[in-house]
């Protein structure tokens, strides 16, 4: 039974797997058929089947990438050289992979293909990609649009990984792409609300590392410490209104009432005497006291709102808004405390933790306000994480 179900097992492994191959040379995955065959073939070497995979998808493979480089070359665009550089290498790449089992056996035939030196045309194609790359990185950093310096930037590194040092200049190109290509923006605060915030208030929203929400393209500031910074963008964040509830004060009351033994009595006959059991002795009964305590609960509760928005302006060519988003903080003061009135055996075991906490003066409206700082910020970093699309 058992060598039953392994060759069963080993069928469905081998049908599986010849349908897999199938399935990658209809899709043209020659690639992945090469690399699960050799695979194969070192542990078994005279896996035919394999072979004859491995054959099929080597040469058809090798055909596909040299139609395509024949065709670039033939249609004659400056940019192809870097898609004719990757066809090259991927030639080469491939031919070594399959140095690890070459020769090998197919149809009970030793074959070793010829190898073929790419090295000439790789280094031709790297160099011609290299001077356009170069070219044309050049001709892009003469935009004015930052979407064109960027790929400028990108094709300059392209040109330099190519060509290593050959450009002098590369480096500075390079470094001239990035900070132009930068988009910085100011983020300013503004207050529109009634409300007079203290300065602390502000030195804590502007205390944050707002540098942490930089990406490739994207720098933020608080604070102008350099002059000579030409902003692209500026967000706006203005605070619109403060709302702050009175102290709320709410008691909720609950009577615990419990059953508890209370020692015994003893239990008497009609003519008053303590009866005995049948060993003699006398007879008791366990006696029970009703407890009783009165629960109020009281629920403090006070909330400070704080209500804005976040502009995002566009700075040249001319100053103006590209979109707007709310935002709504609130920071609430809430405490429970409880006391009892009456016998405290009677209450749970969460109202005898209840009691142990006293009511406590309501915070001032300041210092609520002011613990909203790092939610506004919070929510300041938030929205211009969600909103890069604005900074082109």
């Amino acid at each position: 039974m058992k060598k039953i179900v392994l060759l069963f097992f080993s069928f469905v492994v081998v049908f599986a797997s010849c349908t897999s191959s199938k399935k990658n040379l209809q899709k043209g995955n020659y690639d992945a058929i090469i690399a699960r065959s050799i695979k194969k073939l070192i542990k078994n070497p005279d896996a035919n089947k394999q072979a004859v995979l491995l054959d099929k998808a080597f040469l058809l493979a090798n055909e596909r990438d040299l139609d395509a480089i024949n065709y670039l070359k033939l249609e004659g665009q400056a940019d192809s050289w870097e898609k004719i550089f990757q066809y090259y290498d991927r030639l080469k790449q491939r031919q070594n992979q399959l140095k690890k089992i070459m020769p090998f056996k197919l149809n009970g035939q030793l074959i070793n293909y010829k190898q073929v030196d790419y090295d000439v045309e790789i280094v031709s194609a790297k160099r011609k990609a290299s001077a356009y790359f170069y070219a044309h990185g050049k001709r892009l950093l003469e935009s004015q649009e930052k979407d064109l310096i960027r790929q400028a930037y990108y094709e300059l590194l392209k040109a330099k990984s190519y060509s290593g040092s050959v450009y002098t200049d590369i480096d500075d190109l390079i470094e001239q792409a990035k900070y132009r290509g930068l988009s910085r923006v100011f983020v300013s605060i503004e207050n529109s609300s009634l409300f007079n915030f203290p300065p602390a208030f502000m030195a804590e929203l502007l205390s944050g590392n707002i540098s942490k929400l930089n990406s490739e393209w994207i720098q933020y500031w608080f604070y102008q410490a350099d002059q000579s910074i030409d902003f692209d963008y500026e967000a706006v964040v203005r605070i619109r209104q403060i709302r702050v509830s009175p102290d709320d004060i709410k008691t909720v009351d609950h009577v615990y009432k419990k059953r508890v033994e209370d020692g015994f009595e003893y239990v008497y006959d009609s003519r008053g005497n303590v009866k005995k059991d049948s060993l003699g002795n006398d007879l008791k009964k366990i006696k029970y006291t009703d407890l009783q305590c009165a629960f109020v609960e009281t629920i403090q509760h006070k909330s400070a709102q704080l209500e804005g928005d976040v502009q995002f302006y566009e700075l040249h060519p001319v100053e103006r808004l590209v979109g707007q988003k709310p935002f709504g903080i609130e920071n609430a003061f809430h405490h429970v405390s409880a006391r009892a009135i009456g016998d405290t055996r009677a209450l749970d075991q969460e109202a005898l933790q209840q009691i142990k906490h006293k009511v406590i003066p309501f915070p001032p409206d300041e210092a609520l306000i002011f613990d909203n700082a790092v939610r506004v910020q919070e929510a300041i970093y938030k929205i211009l994480r969600s909103n890069e699309t604005y900074f082109r």
